[in-house]
Protein backbone atom coordinates (compact mmCIF):
# COMPACT_ATOMS: atom_id res chain seq x y z
CA UNK A 1 0.00 0.00 0.00
CA UNK A 2 1.08 3.40 -0.82
CA UNK A 3 2.15 5.72 1.97
CA UNK A 4 0.75 9.09 1.42
CA UNK A 5 2.40 12.45 3.12
CA UNK A 6 0.38 15.63 3.39
CA UNK A 7 0.51 19.10 3.03
CA UNK A 8 -0.06 21.14 5.66
CA UNK A 9 -0.57 24.97 5.85
CA UNK A 10 0.18 26.89 9.46
CA UNK A 11 -1.19 30.05 9.62
CA UNK A 12 -1.18 32.53 12.56
CA UNK A 13 0.00 35.67 13.81
CA UNK A 14 3.77 35.96 13.24
CA UNK A 15 5.77 38.08 15.92
CA UNK A 16 3.87 36.69 19.00
CA UNK A 17 3.88 33.30 17.83
CA UNK A 18 7.42 32.22 17.08
CA UNK A 19 7.91 29.72 19.24
CA UNK A 20 4.53 27.85 18.66
CA UNK A 21 5.04 28.11 15.02
CA UNK A 22 7.86 26.33 14.99
CA UNK A 23 6.81 24.07 17.48
CA UNK A 24 3.93 23.21 15.28
CA UNK A 25 6.26 22.78 12.23
CA UNK A 26 8.05 20.17 14.43
CA UNK A 27 4.90 18.29 15.28
CA UNK A 28 4.08 17.93 11.60
CA UNK A 29 6.85 17.29 9.85
CA UNK A 30 7.57 14.35 13.26
CA UNK A 31 4.34 13.15 11.60
CA UNK A 32 5.83 12.58 8.06
CA UNK A 33 4.27 15.56 6.42
CA UNK A 34 5.05 18.69 4.96
CA UNK A 35 4.69 22.09 6.60
CA UNK A 36 3.43 24.88 4.32
CA UNK A 37 4.27 28.39 6.23
CA UNK A 38 5.26 31.99 5.09
CA UNK A 39 8.34 32.04 7.66
CA UNK A 40 10.37 33.90 4.83
CA UNK A 41 7.64 36.86 4.25
CA UNK A 42 6.79 38.34 7.35
CA UNK A 43 5.12 41.32 6.15
CA UNK A 44 2.04 40.87 4.69
CA UNK A 45 0.42 42.68 1.78
CA UNK A 46 -1.79 41.87 -0.86
CA UNK A 47 0.64 41.10 -3.31
CA UNK A 48 1.74 38.36 -1.11
CA UNK A 49 -1.36 37.15 -0.56
CA UNK A 50 -2.10 36.35 -4.12
CA UNK A 51 0.55 33.92 -3.47
CA UNK A 52 -0.46 32.39 -0.50
CA UNK A 53 -3.82 31.54 -1.66
CA UNK A 54 -2.45 29.89 -4.84
CA UNK A 55 -0.26 27.77 -1.92
CA UNK A 56 -3.10 27.08 0.41
CA UNK A 57 -4.83 26.00 -2.80
CA UNK A 58 -2.33 22.96 -3.28
CA UNK A 59 -2.63 21.94 0.51
CA UNK A 60 -4.50 19.20 2.34
CA UNK A 61 -5.22 20.13 5.60
CA UNK A 62 -5.19 24.05 7.24
CA UNK A 63 -3.63 24.73 11.15
CA UNK A 64 -5.14 28.05 12.34
CA UNK A 65 -3.15 28.87 15.66
CA UNK A 66 -5.15 31.46 17.50
CA UNK A 67 -3.76 33.28 20.55
CA UNK A 68 -3.60 36.95 22.07
CA UNK A 69 -3.02 38.82 18.85
CA UNK A 70 -5.73 39.18 15.92
CA UNK A 71 -3.11 40.24 13.59
CA UNK A 72 -2.29 43.32 11.18
CA UNK A 73 -5.39 44.49 9.08
CA UNK A 74 -5.89 45.17 5.63
CA UNK A 75 -7.18 48.02 4.10
CA UNK A 76 -10.43 46.49 4.41
CA UNK A 77 -9.88 46.21 8.72
CA UNK A 78 -9.56 42.51 8.70
CA UNK A 79 -6.37 40.90 9.38
CA UNK A 80 -4.42 38.29 6.81
CA UNK A 81 -4.59 35.61 9.29
CA UNK A 82 -8.35 36.08 8.85
CA UNK A 83 -8.49 36.28 4.95
CA UNK A 84 -6.25 33.25 5.44
CA UNK A 85 -8.95 31.55 7.11
CA UNK A 86 -11.97 32.83 5.14
CA UNK A 87 -10.27 31.17 1.61
CA UNK A 88 -9.32 28.04 3.19
CA UNK A 89 -12.75 27.41 4.42
CA UNK A 90 -13.98 28.84 0.98
CA UNK A 91 -11.97 26.23 -0.78
CA UNK A 92 -13.74 23.07 1.66
CA UNK A 93 -10.13 22.63 2.81
CA UNK A 94 -10.02 20.43 6.38
CA UNK A 95 -9.59 23.52 9.17
CA UNK A 96 -8.19 22.63 12.71
CA UNK A 97 -8.12 25.05 15.02
CA UNK A 98 -5.47 25.36 18.11
CA UNK A 99 -6.97 28.14 20.16
CA UNK A 100 -5.18 29.26 23.32
CA UNK A 101 -6.99 27.52 26.38
CA UNK A 102 -5.92 30.51 29.03
CA UNK A 103 -5.55 34.06 27.33
CA UNK A 104 -5.01 35.89 30.92
CA UNK A 105 -1.96 33.89 31.11
CA UNK A 106 -0.97 35.77 27.90
CA UNK A 107 1.53 38.55 28.39
CA UNK A 108 0.82 41.93 27.38
CA UNK A 109 3.06 41.85 25.03
CA UNK A 110 1.69 39.35 22.90
CA UNK A 111 -1.74 40.38 23.45
CA UNK A 112 -4.20 42.91 21.91
CA UNK A 113 -3.96 46.38 23.64
CA UNK A 114 -7.08 48.17 21.72
CA UNK A 115 -10.40 47.58 22.36
CA UNK A 116 -11.09 47.58 18.44
CA UNK A 117 -8.03 44.88 18.19
CA UNK A 118 -9.48 42.76 21.20
CA UNK A 119 -13.46 42.89 19.58
CA UNK A 120 -12.57 41.43 16.42
CA UNK A 121 -9.85 39.19 18.19
CA UNK A 122 -12.79 38.06 20.07
CA UNK A 123 -15.47 37.96 16.79
CA UNK A 124 -12.58 35.77 15.16
CA UNK A 125 -12.13 33.15 18.16
CA UNK A 126 -16.31 32.94 17.60
CA UNK A 127 -16.04 32.39 13.73
CA UNK A 128 -13.07 29.53 14.33
CA UNK A 129 -14.99 27.81 17.32
CA UNK A 130 -18.28 27.06 15.31
CA UNK A 131 -19.15 24.42 13.47
CA UNK A 132 -15.33 22.55 12.97
CA UNK A 133 -13.16 20.59 14.99
CA UNK A 134 -10.73 22.62 17.77
CA UNK A 135 -8.40 22.31 20.46
CA UNK A 136 -6.98 24.20 22.84
CA UNK A 137 -3.38 24.54 24.37
CA UNK A 138 -1.28 26.93 26.65
CA UNK A 139 1.98 25.56 26.35
CA UNK A 140 4.37 24.05 23.09
CA UNK A 141 4.21 20.87 24.37
CA UNK A 142 0.33 20.87 25.03
CA UNK A 143 0.73 22.22 21.44
CA UNK A 144 2.48 19.81 19.82
CA UNK A 145 0.39 17.21 20.93
CA UNK A 146 -2.59 19.25 19.92
CA UNK A 147 -1.28 19.01 16.34
CA UNK A 148 -0.61 15.19 16.21
CA UNK A 149 -3.93 14.29 17.39
CA UNK A 150 -5.80 17.25 15.32
CA UNK A 151 -3.99 15.63 12.10
CA UNK A 152 -4.38 12.00 12.96
CA UNK A 153 -8.15 12.85 13.59
CA UNK A 154 -8.66 14.40 10.35
CA UNK A 155 -6.80 11.76 8.24
CA UNK A 156 -9.10 9.18 9.47
CA UNK A 157 -12.49 11.53 9.54
CA UNK A 158 -11.74 13.62 6.83
CA UNK A 159 -8.77 12.07 4.02
CA UNK A 160 -7.67 14.60 1.71
CA UNK A 161 -5.62 13.50 -1.62
CA UNK A 162 -2.07 13.47 -0.10
CA UNK A 163 1.41 12.81 -1.83
CA UNK A 164 3.54 9.12 -2.84
CA UNK A 165 6.79 9.01 -4.33
CA UNK A 166 6.51 9.46 -7.29
CA UNK A 167 8.63 6.00 -8.48
CA UNK A 168 5.50 4.00 -6.49
CA UNK A 169 2.70 6.01 -8.49
CA UNK A 170 1.78 4.34 -11.87
CA UNK A 171 2.63 5.61 -15.58
CA UNK A 172 2.07 8.70 -16.93
CA UNK A 173 0.07 7.32 -20.04
CA UNK A 174 -1.68 5.67 -17.39
CA UNK A 175 -2.72 8.39 -15.09
CA UNK A 176 -3.96 10.25 -18.12
CA UNK A 177 -6.31 7.96 -18.88
CA UNK A 178 -7.68 7.93 -15.73
CA UNK A 179 -7.60 11.26 -15.70
CA UNK A 180 -9.98 11.38 -18.90
CA UNK A 181 -12.35 8.59 -17.03
CA UNK A 182 -12.69 10.85 -14.33
CA UNK A 183 -13.76 13.60 -16.62
CA UNK A 184 -16.05 12.06 -18.54
CA UNK A 185 -17.67 10.34 -15.09
CA UNK A 186 -18.09 14.20 -13.90
CA UNK A 187 -19.73 14.75 -17.33
CA UNK A 188 -22.34 11.58 -16.93
CA UNK A 189 -23.29 12.68 -13.39
CA UNK A 190 -23.42 16.42 -14.49
CA UNK A 191 -26.05 15.20 -17.27
CA UNK A 192 -28.41 12.32 -15.24
CA UNK A 193 -27.46 13.17 -11.69
CA UNK A 194 -25.91 10.62 -8.81
CA UNK A 195 -25.50 6.76 -10.41
CA UNK A 196 -25.79 4.07 -8.06
CA UNK A 197 -24.00 1.40 -9.00
CA UNK A 198 -24.82 -2.33 -7.81
CA UNK A 199 -21.24 -4.04 -7.09
CA UNK A 200 -20.34 -7.50 -6.83
CA UNK A 201 -18.08 -7.39 -4.13
CA UNK A 202 -15.58 -10.82 -3.40
CA UNK A 203 -16.88 -12.92 -0.04
CA UNK A 204 -15.65 -12.85 3.20
CA UNK A 205 -13.54 -15.12 4.20
CA UNK A 206 -14.82 -17.50 6.99
CA UNK A 207 -13.78 -16.85 10.63
CA UNK A 208 -11.90 -20.19 10.31
CA UNK A 209 -10.50 -20.28 6.57
CA UNK A 210 -6.25 -19.92 7.01
CA UNK A 211 -4.70 -16.74 6.04
CA UNK A 212 -0.74 -15.98 6.28
CA UNK A 213 0.70 -13.22 8.13
CA UNK A 214 4.65 -12.22 8.37
CA UNK A 215 6.50 -10.75 11.42
CA UNK A 216 9.44 -9.18 10.29
CA UNK A 217 12.67 -9.25 13.07
CA UNK A 218 13.64 -6.22 15.18
CA UNK A 219 16.75 -5.38 16.63
CA UNK A 220 17.44 -4.96 20.21
CA UNK A 221 20.96 -3.15 22.10
CA UNK A 222 20.93 -4.53 25.33
CA UNK A 223 23.31 -2.45 28.40
CA UNK A 224 25.84 -5.59 28.13
CA UNK A 225 26.96 -5.11 25.01
CA UNK A 226 24.87 -7.59 23.14
CA UNK A 227 23.24 -6.80 20.36
CA UNK A 228 19.58 -9.04 19.94
CA UNK A 229 18.18 -9.60 16.22
CA UNK A 230 14.96 -11.22 15.54
CA UNK A 231 14.06 -13.36 12.31
CA UNK A 232 11.38 -13.51 9.14
CA UNK A 233 8.59 -15.67 10.29
CA UNK A 234 5.50 -16.35 7.64
CA UNK A 235 2.70 -17.94 10.15
CA UNK A 236 -0.41 -19.34 8.83
CA UNK A 237 -3.56 -19.05 11.21
CA UNK A 238 -6.88 -18.45 10.86
CA UNK A 239 -8.61 -14.63 11.16
CA UNK A 240 -10.33 -15.74 13.96
CA UNK A 241 -7.08 -17.53 16.24
CA UNK A 242 -5.43 -13.85 15.15
CA UNK A 243 -8.02 -11.93 16.79
CA UNK A 244 -7.64 -11.74 20.55
CA UNK A 245 -3.54 -10.96 20.06
CA UNK A 246 -4.96 -7.97 17.62
CA UNK A 247 -7.03 -6.82 20.51
CA UNK A 248 -4.67 -7.22 22.78
CA UNK A 249 -1.93 -5.04 20.67
CA UNK A 250 -3.93 -2.29 19.47
CA UNK A 251 -2.68 0.95 20.58
CA UNK A 252 -5.56 3.59 20.21
CA UNK A 253 -7.08 6.71 22.02
CA UNK A 254 -9.82 8.60 21.75
CA UNK A 255 -10.16 12.04 21.26
CA UNK A 256 -12.67 14.58 21.53
CA UNK A 257 -13.16 17.22 19.29
CA UNK A 258 -16.31 19.79 19.91
CA UNK A 259 -18.27 16.81 21.93
CA UNK A 260 -17.78 14.36 19.40
CA UNK A 261 -15.37 11.29 20.16
CA UNK A 262 -13.13 9.79 17.40
CA UNK A 263 -10.68 7.19 17.93
CA UNK A 264 -7.21 6.88 16.43
CA UNK A 265 -4.92 4.65 15.85
CA UNK A 266 -1.19 4.56 15.96
CA UNK A 267 -0.24 1.95 13.53
CA UNK A 268 3.62 1.34 14.41
CA UNK A 269 3.36 0.82 18.15
CA UNK A 270 0.18 -1.36 17.22
CA UNK A 271 2.50 -3.34 14.71
CA UNK A 272 5.32 -3.73 17.26
CA UNK A 273 3.09 -5.01 20.58
CA UNK A 274 0.70 -7.38 17.96
CA UNK A 275 4.25 -8.85 16.81
CA UNK A 276 5.42 -9.16 20.30
CA UNK A 277 2.25 -11.36 21.46
CA UNK A 278 1.93 -13.58 18.15
CA UNK A 279 5.92 -14.32 19.46
CA UNK A 280 5.65 -14.81 22.82
CA UNK A 281 2.36 -16.89 22.40
CA UNK A 282 4.68 -19.29 19.58
CA UNK A 283 8.13 -19.49 21.36
CA UNK A 284 9.33 -20.46 25.05
CA UNK A 285 11.45 -17.60 25.38
CA UNK A 286 10.75 -13.76 26.10
CA UNK A 287 10.64 -12.08 22.48
CA UNK A 288 9.42 -8.45 23.70
CA UNK A 289 10.28 -6.21 21.32
CA UNK A 290 12.11 -8.64 18.52
CA UNK A 291 8.96 -9.10 16.29
CA UNK A 292 6.81 -6.49 14.09
CA UNK A 293 3.94 -7.28 12.28
CA UNK A 294 3.84 -6.16 8.66
CA UNK A 295 2.04 -2.82 7.74
CA UNK A 296 0.01 -4.58 4.73
CA UNK A 297 -1.09 -7.64 7.24
CA UNK A 298 -2.62 -5.14 9.63
CA UNK A 299 -4.34 -2.91 7.31
CA UNK A 300 -5.78 -6.59 5.84
CA UNK A 301 -6.97 -7.44 9.27
CA UNK A 302 -8.65 -4.69 10.44
CA UNK A 303 -10.14 -4.04 7.35
CA UNK A 304 -11.57 -7.75 8.08
CA UNK A 305 -12.60 -7.11 11.56
CA UNK A 306 -14.45 -4.14 10.42
CA UNK A 307 -16.45 -6.15 7.58
CA UNK A 308 -17.37 -8.68 10.15
CA UNK A 309 -18.72 -6.76 12.82
CA UNK A 310 -16.20 -7.00 15.51
CA UNK A 311 -14.73 -3.48 14.53
CA UNK A 312 -16.10 -0.25 14.19
CA UNK A 313 -14.94 1.90 11.33
CA UNK A 314 -14.96 5.33 13.19
CA UNK A 315 -16.42 6.28 16.86
CA UNK A 316 -15.07 6.41 20.64
CA UNK A 317 -13.50 3.01 20.23
CA UNK A 318 -12.31 0.57 18.10
CA UNK A 319 -14.10 -2.12 18.62
CA UNK A 320 -17.48 -3.43 19.00
CA UNK A 321 -19.45 -4.84 21.94
CA UNK A 322 -19.28 -8.04 19.81
CA UNK A 323 -15.46 -7.65 19.44
CA UNK A 324 -15.16 -7.06 23.24
CA UNK A 325 -17.29 -10.25 23.88
CA UNK A 326 -15.09 -12.43 21.49
CA UNK A 327 -12.09 -11.28 23.47
CA UNK A 328 -13.28 -11.71 26.72
CA UNK A 329 -14.71 -15.58 25.72
CA UNK A 330 -10.79 -15.99 24.30
CA UNK A 331 -9.23 -14.97 27.43
CA UNK A 332 -11.59 -17.75 29.19
CA UNK A 333 -10.66 -20.73 26.68
CA UNK A 334 -7.33 -19.97 25.57
CA UNK A 335 -5.64 -22.61 26.44
CA UNK A 336 -1.99 -20.85 26.64
CA UNK A 337 -0.33 -22.74 22.95
CA UNK A 338 -1.41 -20.57 19.60
CA UNK A 339 -2.93 -22.41 16.50
CA UNK A 340 -0.55 -20.60 14.07
CA UNK A 341 2.12 -22.54 11.95
CA UNK A 342 5.32 -21.72 10.80
CA UNK A 343 5.34 -21.86 6.97
CA UNK A 344 8.86 -20.14 6.18
CA UNK A 345 11.37 -18.66 8.69
CA UNK A 346 10.78 -19.07 12.17
CA UNK A 347 10.26 -17.35 15.65
CA UNK A 348 14.34 -16.95 16.35
CA UNK A 349 16.34 -14.53 18.18
CA UNK A 350 20.16 -14.48 17.40
CA UNK A 351 22.77 -12.54 19.53
CA UNK A 352 26.24 -11.22 18.75
CA UNK A 353 28.37 -8.27 20.18
CA UNK A 354 27.21 -4.80 19.41
CA UNK A 355 30.12 -4.18 17.44
CA UNK A 356 30.08 -6.65 15.03
CA UNK A 357 26.24 -6.37 13.79
CA UNK A 358 26.78 -7.86 10.51
CA UNK A 359 25.15 -4.87 8.66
Amino acid sequence: MQEKRYSVFISSTFEDLRNERQAVQDAVLSAGDFPVQMESFPAADEDQFEFIKALIDKCDYYILIVAGRYGKPAADGVSYTEKEYYYAKSQSIPILVLLHGDPDSIPVSKAETTDIGKKRLAAFIQEVSTGRLRNTWTTTGDLKHAVRDALDNAKLTRPSVGWVRGDTTASAELLSEMNEVRKENERLRSAIGSLEVELALPPIPAAEDPVRISLFGRVRSEADGMTYVGSYAMIECSWISIFPFFYNGLKWKSNDWDGEYFYSIDINASCCAIGDEISLAMSDFDATGMFILSNSDFSRLKNYYIEVGLMNEEGEGPFTESGNRAARRYSIAYSGKAEFIIIKGGIIVTESPSENIPF
